[in-house]
C-alpha cells in the first residue's frame, strides 16, 4: 500500500527528534481529559503532563510544565481568545485545536489559524489521527487533518467574489504568512520589508479577494486554489 505523505512526514520526524512530546489538554469535560490522557500516555513518543479548565489554570500549567503542544477543543474557546493568549505568552509551544461541527468551516478553521492554532484535527478523530496531528504539528509547525482539508472547498470560482486583477508574487507570499497565522510584524521580518509595505499588501489582498478580513481572505484563498489545502 501506498504510504501516505501524513505518514511519510512523521516517519521524517521520528527520524530527526530525540526525546519526548509533552502534552497537555485545556477542558472541562472529565471523560474528553480521560480520553486524550489514555492516547498520549499509550504512545511512547508523548508525555502526558496534565488538564486544566480555563485561561488561568492553563497559563499556570504551561508556565510550570512548558508542554510543547496544548490541545483545545473548539468548543471551550469560541472566539481564539485563549488560543491567542497562550501561543503569544509561550512562543515554543504549539496549539492543537480539536475542531467540532460548529467550527467546520473553511473561515472558522481560518481564524483558529490566525490566532496561534498550528495544528487542526476533527475532534472525533481516532487515536492514530490525534497523535500525528500532535506530533506534526510540533514538527512541521502547520498541520490539517485531512478530513477538515475537505471543508476548505472546492467550489466554482464564478461563486467566489473577484476583482478581476490578479495577485501579485508579492501578494502572494504575504498571504501564505497569512495563513499561518504570522502578524504584520513577523511577516516583514521573513519577508526583509517594512511593516507598512506589508500592511499595504494586506490591504490589496482583501480588496482583490472582495473579503471583509484576514481570515475571510484566508478562507476565499483555499476555495480559489491559491493557497494549498
Amino acid at each position: 500500500m501506498t504510504q501516505s505523505l501524513a505518514e511519510a512526514d512523521l516517519g521524517t520526524c521520528r527520524r530527526h527528534r530525540d526525546g519526548q512530546l509533552r502534552v497537555a489538554l485545556v477542558d472541562s469535560l472529565p471523560l474528553l481529559r480521560s480520553g486524550v490522557e489514555t492516547v498520549v500516555a499509550a504512545d511512547p513518543g508523548l508525555t502526558w503532563i496534565g488538564a486544566a479548565s480555563g485561561a488561568p489554570a492553563a497559563v499556570e500549567l504551561c508556565d510550570r510544565t512548558a508542554p510543547d503542544a496544548v490541545l483545545i477543543t473548539s468548543g471551550s474557546d469560541p472566539g481564539w481568545k485563549m488560543c491567542e493568549l497562550l501561543t503569544r505568552l509561550f512562543n515554543r509551544m504549539i496549539v492543537v485545536v480539536l475542531i467540532g461541527p460548529e467550527a467546520r468551516s473553511a473561515e472558522a478553521m481560518a481564524r483558529a489559524r490566525l490566532h496561534g492554532a498550528r495544528s487542526l484535527v476533527p475532534i472525533e478523530a481516532d487515536s492514530d489521527r490525534l497523535v500525528t496531528a500532535i506530533r506534526l504539528g510540533v514538527d512541521l509547525g502547520d498541520y490539517v487533518d485531512p478530513q477538515l482539508r475537505a471543508c476548505f472547498g472546492p467550489v466554482r470560482l464564478s461563486t467566489v467574489a473577484f476583482s478581476g486583477k490578479p495577485l501579485s508574487r508579492r501578494e502572494l507570499e504575504v498571504l501564505h504568512e497569512i495563513a499561518k497565522g504570522r502578524t504584520a510584524v513577523e511577516i516583514a521580518g521573513r519577508l526583509g520589508i517594512g511593516t507598512e509595505t506589508v500592511r499595504t499588501h494586506v490591504n490589496h489582498v482583501l480588496r482583490k479577494l472582495d473579503a471583509r478580513d484576514r481570515a475571510h481572505a484566508v478562507a476565499k484563498a483555499f476555495e480559489m486554489s491559491l493557497l494549498s489545502r
